[in-house]
């Protein structure tokens, strides 16, 4: 699923889901893999989302492919590298007197134990025991400059390497931005309880797609109601409760006579008293 998140208030809202098809390869580079769908994904929705210039992936997006499709299309890529990513500093001193034969362009391999080459830059923008450290590190595997950022957890003494394409943002900022990607979660999780996810028999891929976007955009809109109407304290359970409510009550009230009766042999006006009903 593409998701886009609003910076400021966190808001995150789903732009298009599609399920990954059967039959493709788990492995890049073994004919039609799911690396390849997810790049055909990508292809379609960026023509159409040109105001979104920071796109963040997970360590599955961590591939030259993807870095080099975003750099087509002029965005930068957030992602997570691996703990041992092969990552060089750049060489600064310039050519040196008598040198012969090109210009040396690294200046050895970064060590992530050792950070006295590492800017430290504070803490991470949420969390306070995590220790923010940047470099400008070349990637050999992707051919390219990133900014580098490693998060270092003061307790445990763990560290975590982000990367990101655009080589002038904060160092907090790419902390930042990733944090932000686990909302993409919290949509899966909304929608599985209050939209009928995974409740879809389907099979056909045309009808698996209507559904699943179907759903995620009735969480859009039931999120959008939730930012307009502070009476809802930000609750979808109490949004949902409130709308069947409302649906039941126009119910009975359609149901009602001129003088204000309802006529219990008939099967419409008995339909209300299921809806609230759970199951065995």
């Amino acid at each position: 699923m593409l998701a886009c998140v609003n910076v400021a208030t966190k808001q995150c809202f789903a732009l298009e889901a599609t399920q990954t098809p059967s039959g493709v390869t788990q492995r890049d580079g073994l004919g039609y893999s799911r690396l390849s769908f997810y790049l055909e994904q990508l292809s379609d929705c960026l023509p159409r989302l040109l105001s979104l210039t920071h796109w963040v992936g997970d360590g599955f997006y961590a591939k030259k492919e993807v870095f080099d499709l975003l750099a087509n299309a002029g965005r930068h890529l957030i992602t997570r590298l691996r703990s041992d990513a092969d990552l060089h500093h750049l060489w600064l001193g310039g050519r040196q007197p008598g040198q012969r034969g090109a210009t040396k362009k690294y200046d050895g391999k970064a060590c992530f134990e050792d950070l006295g080459r590492w800017e430290a830059v504070g803490v991470h923008p949420v969390h306070g025991h995590i220790s923010l450290y940047t470099q400008l590190l070349h990637a050999k595997r992707f051919a390219r400059t990133l900014r580098v950022v490693l998060l270092r957890d003061t307790r445990s003494q763990k560290y975590v390497l982000l990367a990101s394409t655009d080589l002038k943002q904060q160092p907090a900022q790419v902390a930042y931005y990733y944090h932000l990607r686990f909302q993409i979660e919290l949509l899966f999780r909304d929608a599985k309880q209050f939209t009928g996810l995974t409740q879809c028999q389907a099979r056909s891929q045309n009808k698996l797609d209507c559904h699943l976007n179907a759903s995620l955009a009735a969480i859009n809109v039931a999120r959008l109601m939730l930012e307009n109407d502070e009476s809802f304290h930000k609750s979808m359970n109490a949004l949902v409760r409130r709308m069947t409510g409302r649906r039941i009550w126009q119910v009975i009230y359609s149901q009602l006579g001129l003088e204000g009766s309802v006529d219990v042999n008939q099967f419409d006006s008995l339909q209300c008293q299921f809806w609230q009903r759970k199951a065995a």
